[in-house]
């Protein structure tokens, strides 16, 4: 058989697997129960916003289309008899439109630590609820404000108190997480009903899908116990379609159908009163709640069904996508083979399982950036990731077909390169795919180990890299090309990686994968024969300035007495350290300052002003602006990293 025969049957053998593998994965799901047809939610949770708007778009003169909220309002009217917003501002409009379909509301007041947006919300609550008494059922004062340490306690109970008193005929209530109601028990007596949020996904020790609705049911009725007078209300439940794993608890569509489904049922049995968040996908939430956040809707963001209450769900309902995306993966990362005119008969089976596992794993993971990504920072690392797992997987098949290696590449002379030590070379771009490979998986290790609670697992990018690092690794001795640079590197991901494990625990099968694919690339850069020297100075000062920024966050940020207290004297020492905190966490001046230092590192080869830049990465990563912290730290690290290898080589010289 000649090589193009050969070849055609080759790729002939390999569609018909990606489109095997892709169909398998279409398939519905068999096990869900079945709705009534006739069945309506009592309530439903809108937010009028399109796929490209967002809430803070009002104040900078967004305002919502009538047209599309009547649109919205029509089809939502078809699955329930309620909808609950979360805000009075600019959405003045939705009560009239409710009225035109038949729909009641639970009109949202959202207050927050700032006073005067606060009292324009109140103000036109109780315009809108005296203007609407026929629609709006009940309102509700604030939304997780005790959650977000917005307000205290006393605070918000003169806010409830304030719209009761002007609405004595409407019942009013405050919504929180279950725990804040028992955490907060002053607040019950102001409210005419308790109105609770249990959302098994986002507790502090994450419910698995199949244990979900237990969970419920036991909260609600711990909370009917722990508070007989008040009639209790579940003001949000529901389940993600898309997002990270956190702990056993899963995100996809037939999860969210398995829950809402099985949460109607059993609500409907009990004789509870609820709401579902939430009517459409949200992507502005992204930013603040990670993929996650945008992924709550029974209906997407172009408003089309996902068929989380009736019909067939499947996990995967663009296969076809993925499949023709794979495809594409396959034939751009083998042209090689047309040019190849003999391969060894025996590469052909490996050849084809790195084909086949790139392809599907590398359209995985496009797909996956697709959900995720919202701004040009966030297309651009991903196309970063991507591309450097592409060119990796690359050069694996083309070892693979030619049996040639070639060099992998060092973190020193990529660094001696960007900071002009050194002069670019015929191994410089090898180099490079490295530097940016180690700064990838480095990246993505600070953030899930230090702020990962809304960070996804990229195991695409990630299984691709570690794979051809491993790969290339068991092929051939590396200890020569690991620099001191590249053994501390592994030594940190070694740290960071055990840290992601202890928080996401064994019952996080994505997280189990993730560290997995991040000890085997830290194994490649392990090996070296150069000694771990140079480290105990600046290691120590990084400790130190962490513990005095977690301090900080615990004893002044974070501490929940300090709400009440900087309430009632927001003059005193400690609570205008805390407000200052919060102006440099908002604007991320710390993260801005930081950047441009360890990137005045870089031009310079300066180990001090790298130094500080790694100080400021951890306030970054302790204090909520995880993005910023680690590529500060990254960069910092390459920059102090450096320096410190190359001190080692003069000595080791001289002797």
């Amino acid at each position: 058989m000649n090589h193009l025969a050969k070849v055609s049957v080759f790729y002939t053998a390999l569609f018909l697997a990606l489109g095997a593998f892709w169909f398998w994965m279409a398939l519905p799901q068999t096990s869900l129960i079945t709705l009534p047809p006739q069945t309506k939610l009592q309530c439903l949770s809108y937010a009028p916003f399109g796929k490209d708007e967002s809430p803070f778009d009002l104040d900078t003169g967004l305002t919502l289309s009538d047209e599309r909220m009547d649109k919205d309002l029509e089809l939502l009217a078809r699955y329930t008899g309620c909808i609950r917003t979360y805000s009075s501002l600019g959405l003045e409009n939705i009560p009239a439109l409710a009225r035109k379909h038949g729909l009641t509301m639970w009109l949202g007041v959202w207050v927050s630590s700032d006073p005067l947006s606060t009292q324009k919300e109140i103000d036109k609550a109780i315009a809108l609820a005296k203007a609407n008494a026929d629609v709006v059922e009940t309102v509700v004062v604030g939304n997780e404000v005790l959650l977000r340490r917005e307000m205290s306690a006393s605070q918000l109970i003169t806010r409830i108190k304030e719209v009761k008193k002007a609405l004595p005929n409407t019942p009013v209530t405050y919504a929180d997480v279950w725990e804040f109601w028992n955490q907060h028990p002053s607040v019950i007596p102001a409210v005419d009903r308790v109105t609770i949020h249990i959302l098994p996904y986002w507790e502090d020790e994450p419910i698995a899908v199949d244990k979900a609705l237990l969970h419920v049911k036991d909260v609600y009725e711990e909370m009917a116990r722990n508070i007989p007078d008040k009639q209790i209300v579940i003001g949000e439940t529901g389940w993600p379609s898309q997002g990270r794993m956190r702990e056993g608890a899963s995100p996809s569509p037939t999860a969210q159908a398995a829950f809402v489904r099985g949460f109607v049922h059993m609500a409907e049995e009990e004789g509870w009163k609820y709401n579902i968040i939430e009517a459409f996908d949200q992507p502005w939430k992204r930013a603040n709640e990670g993929t996650v956040g945008g992924y709550w809707g029974l209906f997407d963001a172009d408003r089309l069904d996902k068929h989380t209450l009736h019909g067939q769900v499947s996990n995967f309902p663009n296969a076809l996508w993925l499949f023709l995306g794979s495809v594409g993966f396959a034939l751009a990362g083998s042209v090689l083979l047309f040019d190849k005119k003999a391969c060894p008969a025996q590469h052909w089976p490996y050849l084809f399982a790195v084909l086949f596992g790139g392809a599907l794993t590398l359209a995985w993971q496009t797909y996956a950036y697709t959900l995720t990504c919202r701004s040009p920072v966030e297309y651009g690392w991903a196309l970063l990731s991507l591309g450097v797992a592409f060119v990796l997987w690359v050069k694996l098949m083309r070892f693979m077909v030619t049996g040639a290696t070639g060099k992998r590449g060092s973190l020193g002379d990529a660094l001696g390169v960007l900071m002009r030590q050194t002069p670019w070379n015929a191994d410089t771009k090898e180099d490079m795919v490295h530097l940016f490979a180690a700064s990838i998986v480095f990246m993505s290790a600070i953030g899930l180990a230090f702020d990962g609670r809304y960070r996804n697992f990229e195991l695409g990018a990630l299984g691709v890299i570690a794979f051809v690092y491993l790969a290339f690794f068991v092929s051939k001795k590396q200890e020569n090309e690991n620099s001191l640079l590249e053994k501390a590197s592994a030594l940190m991901l070694f740290f960071l990686g055990v840290n992601v494990l202890f928080t996401e625990t064994l019952s996080n099968t994505n997280a189990l994968l993730w560290v997995a694919f991040v000890l085997l690339f830290g194994l490649t850069l392990w090996r070296s024969k150069e000694p771990l020297e140079g480290l105990i100075k600046p290691a120590t000062i990084l400790l130190v300035s962490g513990f005095a920024f977690w301090l900080l966050k615990e004893n002044i940020y974070v501490k929940e007495s300090l709400v009440e207290t900087c309430a009632l004297a927001p003059q005193t020492l400690v609570c205008v350290i805390r407000l200052w905190l919060g102006k440099i966490v908002h604007f991320n001046i710390a993260g801005w300052l930081g950047l441009f230092l360890a990137l005045c590192a870089l031009a310079l080869n300066s180990f001090v002003l790298a130094m500080i830049a790694m100080a400021l990465a951890l306030f970054c990563l302790l204090l909520f602006n995880g993005t910023f912290g680690a590529l500060i730290f990254v960069l910092g690290w390459w920059v102090v990293g450096y320096r410190i290898s190359k001190r080692q080589n003069m000595h080791e010289e001289k002797r």
